[in-house]
């Protein structure tokens, strides 16, 4: 759990579920505030204010408000070099990956935890 803000608010612009939580029960905001990594717990506050502000406006306008939704992580996996670029903190090189078609909660294993995904490698 990296500190790498501009990895999070990436992955969060591109649709990665901040909700979703590791095999320990935490999500990506969590391990975050442990860190103590405020630009990322940050980005987390902003990513839910414009979330926020969608609702808002689907509710008042009635029509939809867009954003993306990368759907469930079951049976998607990172490669390998795109690990990494998350936890350099290479923006690009993640933008590229989803702009390939990588999923934003794609999961990956690193030592003994599995079910991990990008955002909260990059938190």
């Amino acid at each position: 759990y990296l500190n790498r803000p501009a990895v999070v608010r990436r992955l969060l612009r591109a649709g990665a579920d901040a909700a979703l939580r590791s095999e320990a029960g935490k999500s990506a905001l969590q391990y975050a505030k442990e860190k103590g990594d405020s630009a990322c717990v940050e980005a987390f506050r902003k990513h839910a204010d414009v979330v926020a502000g969608r609702r808002e406006a689907t509710a008042v306008g009635g029509a939809g408000a867009g954003g993306t939704s990368s759907g469930g992580a079951s049976g998607l996996a990172v490669p390998d070099e795109v690990v990494l670029a998350a936890e350099r903190g290479d923006e690009a090189e993640v933008l590229a990956w989803l702009d390939g078609g990588g999923r934003a909660d794609a999961t990956y294993e690193t030592g003994e935890v599995s079910s991990r995904t990008l955002l909260m490698g990059a938190a």
